[in-house]
């Protein structure tokens, strides 16, 4: 294949190359497939909530106002608290004008979910205290105590509140799979027109599909594993390194180990996984490395740390790619068609279904009118 291929992020670390900054890449949308959806529903929502306020006012804007949807207020607080819980990660200070952009960003965000949760109410699919339980449960049990106390402390959140944003996802999904998601279908056509046009996509070099666990000399910034462990001395990444390697080698589950102790803070959520490593990558990078991961059969553990750089890496093959044209009889590829197919019409129908309950809801943004009267 033509052209410089670009290296994973992981081992950028390791030699970051000199070039510019990524540009953001932009996939067409072939066939949109119109969708048609009960429009009387949320005519009679809408209604509703008008004749509901039909003998007051509405709600009174205050100085703690941010928008009003419908009959329901957005506090400026609550766009402050994530605007906050957003700069605690920044690098750096935004300007005034940037700060404002921001909490534009997050009050349309905020007025959206407004909007969707009451739609889902309406329709009877508020998410249940057994569904938020499992939720929390779920998302809890990779932490400690103590660190899913941090957690909280980071985000700027109560518990509660965070039982709360679990309850709005939970019920936000629900309404879009009975609205969206269960109604989308993939036909033979539209799989075999999509291959025919992007043949190419399938022609692929030679590579693996690599999970690593990353341990560091230096502390690291942005630790993003689930027990917010950091080696900060050669003496304590070869230690880590070690204590890890041995409880591989006794059989623990790979991915929950780099969850809860990698320190690359982009592979460790994903449970170490790097994706596909093309074979000139790997020779780029490290032919050390090369040669270990061509010696390794798939779900194979290399059986010692491999240093590259300032740090060490435990190493999984999670599947070879032996190169060239793959064809539409493979079930995988196949698979990854009808999978991109229905990713794209469900991006642009929720899309267009939020927009359409937007226009048949009345919304006032607060804050919006006070950015302008104040120039």
């Amino acid at each position: 294949m033509g052209g410089q291929e670009s290296v994973p992020g992981f081992l950028m670390k390791q030699f970051p190359p000199s070039r510019p900054g990524d540009a953001p890449s932009i996939r067409a949308v072939r066939n949109p497939m119109m969708f048609a959806f009960n429009r009387n529903g949320a005519s009679a929502l809408a209604a509703l909530l008008l004749i509901g306020g039909g003998c007051s006012s509405g709600p009174k804007v205050s100085s703690d106002t941010a928008a009003i949807v419908n009959e329901a207020e957005i506090k400026i607080s609550e766009v402050n608290k994530r605007f906050d819980a957003q700069l605690r990660q920044s690098p750096r200070a935004p300007s005034p004008e940037e700060s404002s952009t921001f909490k534009l960003n997050i009050l349309s965000q905020l007025i959206n979910d407004e909007i969707l949760m009451q739609r889902a109410a309406a329709d009877d699919l508020t998410a249940s205290d057994a569904e938020v339980s499992t939720r929390f449960t779920d998302f809890k049990k990779n932490y400690t105590e103590e660190k899913f106390q941090e957690f909280l402390k980071e985000q700027g959140v109560t518990e509660e509140e965070f039982k709360q944003s679990l309850r709005k996802g939970a019920t936000i999904e629900k309404l879009y799979n009975k609205e969206i998601t269960s109604k989308i279908s993939v036909t033979e056509a539209e799989i075999e027109q999509h291959f025919e046009e992007n043949k190419s996509n399938y022609n692929l070099p030679k590579g693996w599909r690599l999970a690593h666990i990353l341990i560091t000399d230096a502390k690291e910034s942005g630790i993003n594993n689930t027990r917010g462990d950091d080696a900060t001395t050669p003496h304590e990444a070869q230690k880590k390194a070690q204590i890890l390697m041995r409880r591989l080698l006794n059989g623990e589950d790979f991915a929950r180990l780099a969850v809860e102790y990698s320190e690359d803070a982009e592979s460790a959520p994903r449970g170490g996984d790097l994706g596909f490593v093309t074979e000139q990558q790997m020779e780029t990078v490290s032919p050390e490395l090369k040669k270990t991961v061509q010696a390794l059969k798939v779900e194979q553990v290399f059986p010692r740390p491999i240093r590259i750089g300032y740090g060490y890496h435990l190493v999984k093959l999670l599947a070879k790619e032996r190169g060239g044209q793959h064809e539409l009889s493979e079930p995988q590829v196949q698979a990854d068609v009808r999978q991109t197919i229905f990713n794209r019409k469900e991006t642009l129908l929720k899309t267009a279904y939020l927009e359409v309950i937007r226009n048949e809801a009345q919304i006032r943004n607060v804050l919006a009118e006070k950015l302008l009267d104040s120039q």
